[in-house]
């Protein structure tokens, strides 16, 4: 062997040392985990891993617009209009067909609108859009969450409001969720409250199909469905559609449902008939309560 496969060696096994010793000593700013701290690190994982937040404790509900009677001294209309309370956040969702109807039965309420944090517009029909001047009037410059919709995002905004298009399901305050638009015709989006109990859905006129609407919530915001309420769009179907309707909400966890608005009388009956426990009568007055 000559002298430069010598040295060569030599360079090699002095490589080989330096590494070893790089390996097998612990970085001056990073101090060497023994099993000890091993358990340590893994203890702290644990005490700090995130837990579920609880959802809304207290929620108000009151139907301000509404085709069906329920309250004395309202007015009733054709469309819907709900507002409600979830903690200390208030929101619209819906504002009727008519201005005028929305302001008596608020005040009569005695719902103070100009309070309001968001409104919440399900859909672009005139049923559920017409009070939009009475709260362009009293809350100027509030955001309103509209599904993607060009005509009632141009009259939001030429009404002085902030139109706030929603694309996909989102928290617009704590615990609140707009629910992800679904095709109708039109696009509808729809309005849920997460609570320990499960979700509080309001929907508009369902034209996705409400079942469809609580599937989406429950598959965006989690949990399960605890309670329905608005326009199942369900005037004069079947027996066997009602049914299947009914039996898929009971499935989702609904333990009561408010069929109002366009939902028609064959799934009140239907309800009031079969699930007496978990039939909400319902109309414009209505008011529930529950501190969760």
């Amino acid at each position: 062997m000559g002298w430069s496969e010598a040295i060569a060696i030599l360079a090699l096994l002095l490589l080989l040392l330096i590494a070893y010793i790089i390996i097998t000593t612990p970085h001056p700013f990073q101090p060497s985990f023994t099993v000890e701290t091993l358990k340590n690190a893994t203890r702290n994982l644990v005490t700090m891993s995130p837990t579920r937040m609880p959802g809304a404790e207290n929620v108000h509900i009151v139907v301000l617009v509404d085709n069906n009677a329920f309250a004395e001294g309202l007015e009733t209309a054709w469309g819907l209009s709900i507002y409600v309370e979830a903690d200390d956040t208030r929101i619209l969702f819906d504002t009727g067909p008519d201005p005028g109807v929305l302001e008596r039965n608020s005040k009569r309420l005695g719902i103070d609108l100009s309070r309001i944090d968001v409104v919440v517009i399900s859909h672009g029909h005139g049923d559920h859009t017409g009070g939009l001047m009475y709260i362009a009037s009293v809350k100027p410059s509030v955001k309103v969450f509209i599904p993607p919709d060009t005509w009632l995002y141009s009259y939001v905004k030429r009404l002085g409001l902030i139109p706030v298009i929603v694309n996909k399901t989102m928290e617009i305050a704590r615990n609140v969720f707009v629910v992800q638009p679904l095709y109708g015709p039109p696009p509808e989006e729809a309005l849920a409250i997460n609570t320990s109990r499960g979700i509080i859905l309001l929907v508009g006129c369902s034209h996705p199909d409400v079942v469809n609407l609580a599937k989406q919530a429950v598959k965006d915001v989690g949990g399960k469905i605890f309670i329905v309420i608005g326009g199942f769009h369900m005037w004069g179907s079947p027996e066997f559609e009602v049914r299947q309707v009914v039996e898929e909400l009971i499935g989702l966890g609904a333990e009561k449902i408010y069929p109002i608005h366009c939902s028609g009388s064959e799934v009140r009956e239907h309800l009031k008939q079969h699930y007496p426990e978990r039939y909400g009568n319902g109309g414009v007055g209505l008011e529930i309560n529950l501190e969760i």
